[in-house]
């Protein structure tokens, strides 16, 4: 499929399932409407339950800290009422006040009283509170709230007060609870229609909002851990159906704008990507196709215009390489065919014209190696082809005439060398049949010149799941280390670190060309697989081509 059908369709089916799920959620939002509100509910009054603990445990934490300083325990002294001072003016507590453990409270600070009614208090006895006699029992209580002579609601945290690991007293610190932060938690846990009520010991301490008894009020009640207060939310009903209108129309709204930045993203998406990729694979399609040269026009932004000119340079490159190569082959191979017709017809008369043996199979030998390089010549050629052609122009050779071809040519050139052949059970053509026949007699050769003691080369081929496999191997002393890496992997040369010759890099290049791999080993001589891909025969293969 083409990438901008594949585009169209992508674009069309984000549409519909966008639509398929909103239209879906409209429906399920209305039926589930009632339960996500009362969770919502739930959620606000466990909001609100759990900071208000939170603070209150931090309110709890506040007095602990403060019980720690020896002065709160001298009693009817100068330097315990300053504590209570600074203990009322660095915290948000409103009071604070010490109650001996005879029940007789020793000193107090209160903002809501005046110098004199504070004096009037100190020296009361306060022993049948419950928070005095929670914190003589050694517990730090927090009291419900309790309503005072101003009319506010005060909570009173008490903790106790030790001396040599006995409790001595009770620290006792006051807080309006209107006051502080519990009208900033309800304000940021509630929504703009709900109400919240929070109530201790039957009493509702505060309250804002729909809280009223009426028939239509959906409520969600929780409990505040650290004191068993009551936080409930509510909301009213006709709050509840204009809020689902204006969710309704909100969302209806939201998704015709999200259609329509739909359709003008996909707009950009294909002016801006989609095009220049178009135009991109065109380029390349065309430098595969070997027409070097070609040049694309990209649009928009500045990568693309990047992208535009290191293509059109590439190409230009490519088209001049492959001019050099070309001309740069055929006056090689022109130089070297007229000069090795010279010294061919040299050795020729040579021969004819003595009587000394050795110097008639000297004569031979320089005779076959001329031919040999005449032979290389014809290679050269037919790889600037085979490199050159497209896949319907490659020459199809079976897999038992390359091995056969290979291996006569071999034991004529070589006669001292012994050369085996292993035939696969199954016939089996190679789309790629010259170049694989260049490759093999370059690696069998390489096997044969580089070693001077009787060399034995084997060539063996099998076919399986689609592939031949030609093995390579050798009785010689092992292929040296940089040899091996420039057969199985991406090598570069360095003045230091570089093969000897062109051979291996030709058979690199070629298996890699007709889409196979090469691997080496060596234990004993040097075993070389070629893997190429191959094809059952058919009614018009021969076996050469």
């Amino acid at each position: 499929m083409r990438l901008r059908t594949r585009f169209a369709v992508a674009l069309a089916v984000l549409a519909l399932v966008l639509s398929a799920t909103t239209l879906a959620g409209f429906v399920l939002y209305r039926d589930a409407v009632a339960d996500h509100e009362r969770d919502e509910l739930s959620q606000s009054a466990e909001s609100v339950a759990t900071q208000l603990d939170t603070v209150l445990a931090e309110k709890q934490r506040q007095v602990q800290l403060w019980v720690e300083a020896p002065a709160l325990v001298d009693h009817g002294s100068i330097s315990q009422q300053a504590r209570l001072d600074s203990f009322v003016r660095t915290t948000g507590f409103s009071g604070a006040s010490v109650i001996a453990a005879n029940g007789t409270m020793t000193a107090l600070h209160s903002q809501g009283l005046s110098a004199a009614e504070q004096e009037s208090v100190v020296g009361r006895n306060f022993a049948g509170r419950t928070y005095f006699r929670r914190a003589m029992a050694g517990e730090t209580y927090v009291s419900d709230p309790v309503r005072a002579e101003t009319g506010h609601f005060i909570v009173t945290v008490s903790t106790p007060l030790y001396e040599d690991g006995r409790v001595v007293a009770a620290f006792n610190a006051a807080f309006h609870i209107e006051a502080g932060d519990l009208e900033e938690i309800v304000r940021e846990n509630s929504g703009p229609d709900q109400g919240i009520r929070i109530a201790a010991n039957g009493s509702t301490v505060y309250a804002a909002g729909p809280v009223g008894g009426d028939v239509d009020v959906i409520t969600a009640n929780r409990t505040v851990t650290g004191t068993g207060w009551t936080v409930s939310a509510t909301t009213t009903q006709a709050a509840f159906e204009s809020q689902l209108w204006t969710v309704t129309m909100a969302q209806a709204g939201a998704f015709g704008l999200v259609l329509l930045s739909i359709a003008l993203f996909g707009a950009w998406l294909y002016r801006e990507f989609v095009g220049n990729i178009e135009r991109l694979h065109r380029g390349v399609g065309s430098l595969v196709d070997g027409n070097y040269g070609s040049t694309v026009a990209l649009t928009g932004a500045t990568e693309w215009t990047e992208l535009e000119a290191q293509f059109n340079e590439l190409s230009e490159t490519l088209a001049q390489r492959r001019t050099e190569v070309i001309v740069l082959n055929r006056v090689l191979r022109h130089n070297l065919r007229n000069a090795m017709t010279v010294v061919v017809g040299n050795a020729d008369r040579i021969a004819e014209r003595t009587d000394d043996e050795t110097t008639v199979v000297e004569a031979d030998r320089i005779r076959r190696r001329g031919e040999s390089l005449l032979d290389l010549a014809d290679h050269a050629r037919a790889i600037e082809g085979s490199l050159g052609a497209r896949p319907e122009e490659s020459v199809r050779r079976s897999v038992d005439a390359v091995v056969d071809e290979v291996a006569a040519t071999l034991v004529e050139e070589f006669p001292h060398a012994t050369v085996e052949t292993d035939h696969p059970d199954e016939p089996a053509v190679l789309p790629n049949g010259d170049v694989l026949l260049v490759v093999l007699d370059e690696l069998a050769r390489n096997a044969i010149v580089h070693n001077d003691d009787g060399p034995t080369v084997r060539i063996a081929a099998t076919i399986a799941d689609g592939s031949a496999r030609f093995t390579i191997a050798d009785d010689g002393p092992g292929m040296p280390v940089v040899e091996r890496r420039v057969l199985t992997e991406r090598f570069v040369e360095t003045p230091t670190e570089h093969g000897a010759g062109l051979g291996l890099w030709l058979v690199n290049w070629l298996v890699h060309w007709a889409d196979g791999d090469v691997a080496v080993d060596v234990d004993e001589g040097t075993t070389v697989t070629v893997t190429v891909p191959c094809e059952p025969p058919t009614d018009g293969d021969s076996g050469e081509a």
